[in-house]
């Protein structure tokens, strides 16, 4: 699994989401200022990394280590497609205060790398057509 680390601004810093009684999400936008436009890059943190979000807010410089996902889902039409997703792993402050952890923040701000959650840690397949 190919691991990438992404720099930048955060742009939002979305809601914790139950999405069953097992498995909760979280997402967070960088925007990464390398090349001729902006990139906005959405980065999903999962479970007890959910968490980890707290401590930081729009406009925050981060450093965000991801993991890069990908799988393939075919539709009921028959049509394959293939999508791509990066997991949140660990996040850290850049600049002049990197390294420092916010007061009130969790001393768990910036966490060692450990592979992201398996299938077993996935919600339920539905019975819908969304491919994800």
């Amino acid at each position: 699994m190919a691991q990438v680390t992404i720099t930048g601004t955060i742009k939002l810093v979305g809601k914790t989401q139950d999405v069953s009684s097992t498995f909760r999400k979280r997402e967070l936008v960088i925007t990464e200022p390398s090349g001729q436009r902006p990139q906005h890059i959405p980065v999903e943190f999962t479970q007890d990394r959910t968490s980890l979000l707290d401590a930081y807010k729009t406009g925050d410089e981060v450093s965000v280590t991801c993991y890069v996902n990908g799988r393939e889902w075919t539709g009921r039409d028959g049509v394959t497609k293939y999508f791509l997703s990066l997991s949140g792993n660990r996040i850290e402050r850049v600049g002049a205060a990197a390294g420092a952890v916010p007061s009130g923040a969790p001393a768990t701000a910036a966490v060692p790398a450990v592979p992201p959650p398996g299938v077993a840690d996935m919600p339920p397949a539905e019975d819908d057509d969304l491919p994800f």
